[in-house]
């Protein structure tokens, strides 16, 4: 049968039952949050797939919360989301969000979705089919015993590793039991004392293998002193950085608030300028298209081109004055009165 089916714990959802759920491939890149995702997900048998088939495996749209999605259409996800409901109906669900705090899953209650991007049209048909499916809601009970149990992996793979070894204890158990009823058969037999007490110490040797040897206590003190005084070092480390954070973030929020504005910056210099000085200073500071120029700037810029056009030009164009355009500086001086702006820096610094 083709189509995608919901790994998830006693899940039902396949894309054939229901065409328009959306399914979530697993994080096989990722390998802490890939574990994450089979230990929410409970199913014991997705442990015995390879990792490079774990890539076709997914789960479906309905045991993620409603903030984990992009949209309304519940069909892209968050980076980093992992799956943690098992729904026992369309508002309620058993959480494995906290299953290392609790020990066991909690039931919630599923909450309308207030955020804008996740609220749908009025039109619009929910992608997770409560309606047309409700066999998620026949494994587990409302009643608190019957919460799903958690997946632990790593005990998982111990049990398969003391499986093996119990397998091959046995093994070898099966073939010096059987060395030993060959080696009977060509003797012949002799029901003296020695003889039996042999055959029973050959026996127990047989059944009874020689238990390995335990690891030296001193190699894994050594172990354990060199791995402390590296996590006391990393924590030392990590302690100057988190110092260093913080001074320089009462740094950066000293030069903010010390930081002066523009017609502060002016009116500090400006008393240690000339008159003419001054008025260059504020039109490369304040000057622009869109500001209405002083009266002292017009003076400057009039007596700047007195002294010919193509010096007017080369200031422009070469040291980057900021001055007014040729044109209105040629008004100005062609005009005989113009405006009498107010000088007064204070009173009308832009």
């Amino acid at each position: 049968m083709g189509g995608t089916r919901c790994i998830f714990r006693d899940c039902h959802v396949s894309s054939q039952r229901n065409p328009k759920m959306h399914f979530f491939k697993l994080p096989v890149r990722d390998p802490v949050l890939l574990e994450a995702w089979l230990k929410n997900c409970g199913n014991a048998d997705i442990l015995n797939v390879a990792r490079e088939k774990l890539i076709n495996r997914a789960v479906c749209a309905r045991h993620f919360r409603y903030e984990c999605f992009m949209n309304y259409k519940l069909d892209r996800l968050i980076p980093r989301q992992m799956p943690t409901l098992v729904r026992v109906s369309k508002e309620l669900a058993w959480d494995m969000e906290h299953l290392d705090e609790n020990g066991e899953a909690t039931m919630v209650k599923l909450s309308v979705p207030k955020l804008l991007h996740l609220i749908p049209p009025d039109n619009f048909e929910c992608p997770l089919g409560f309606t047309e499916d409700a066999l998620f809601g026949r494994k587990y009970a409302v009643k608190r015993g019957a919460a799903p149990k958690p997946l632990l992996l790593i005990a998982s793979k111990r049990k398969k590793e003391q499986d093996a070894k119990d397998n091959m204890a046995a093994s070898m158990i099966d073939n010096n039991l059987t060395s030993v009823k060959t080696e009977l058969s060509t003797k012949p037999i002799d029901l003296t004392a020695s003889f039996v007490q042999e055959a029973d110490a050959t026996i127990i040797d047989a059944i009874m293998p020689t238990p390995p040897a335990e690891e030296n206590y001193e190699d894994l003190q050594h172990k354990y002193d060199e791995l402390k005084t590296n996590f006391d070092r990393l924590a030392t480390e990590n302690g100057e950085l988190k110092q260093s954070v913080i001074k320089l973030e009462a740094h950066k929020r000293h030069l903010n608030n010390s930081s002066s504005s523009k017609p502060q910056l002016y009116n500090s210099i400006k008393k240690y300028l000339c008159p003419t000085m001054a008025a260059l200073v504020r039109m490369e500071m304040f000057g622009s298209a869109e500001r209405a120029w002083k009266q002292d700037e017009r003076d400057f810029a009039k007596e700047l081109l007195q002294l010919g056009e193509d010096v007017y030009a080369h200031c422009c164009d070469e040291w980057r004055f900021r001055l007014p355009s040729l044109r209105m500086t040629r008004t100005w001086l062609e005009a005989t009165t113009g405006p009498d702006d107010d000088n007064d820096v204070e009173d009308q610094m832009l």
